[in-house]
């Protein structure tokens, strides 16, 4: 048996955000609304901003019917109906509660985007 040792660093805190698209026109999804171009505001205002905040695009956050839908993590509130009017004021908070980081090369600033999009 091979032990494994996690490392003891607590874990950064995200911003998770669905872009999920449900095919059918009869459902509702986050990405039926604008969820795409959301992200990317709020991806690219972390950026600039250097606020201390990791992102991340799901599939889905099980709020299909609210949505787009945004959770922070680990353990953090729901984010119901975000539109792109929404993020200045978003990122504001994000700021305030999360601070920012020193100027970095570009390349370790990028977010994390699972979906490549």
């Amino acid at each position: 048996m091979t032990t494994y040792h996690r490392d003891k660093k607590p874990r950064r805190p995200s911003l998770l955000m669905c872009v999920n698209r449900r095919y059918r026109s009869d459902q509702s999804s986050c990405a039926a609304r604008g969820s795409l171009k959301i992200a990317k505001a709020m991806e690219d205002g972390i950026r600039h901003r250097r606020i201390e905040l990791a992102t991340e695009r799901l599939c889905c956050l099980g709020q299909c019917t609210e949505g787009p839908a945004m959770r922070l993590t680990p353990g953090g509130e729901y984010f119901l109906g975000v539109t792109l009017a929404d993020v200045p004021g978003f990122l504001d908070r994000l700021e305030r509660e999360f601070g920012t980081h020193p100027e970095t090369d570009e390349a370790e600033a990028l977010p994390v985007d699972l979906l490549g999009s």
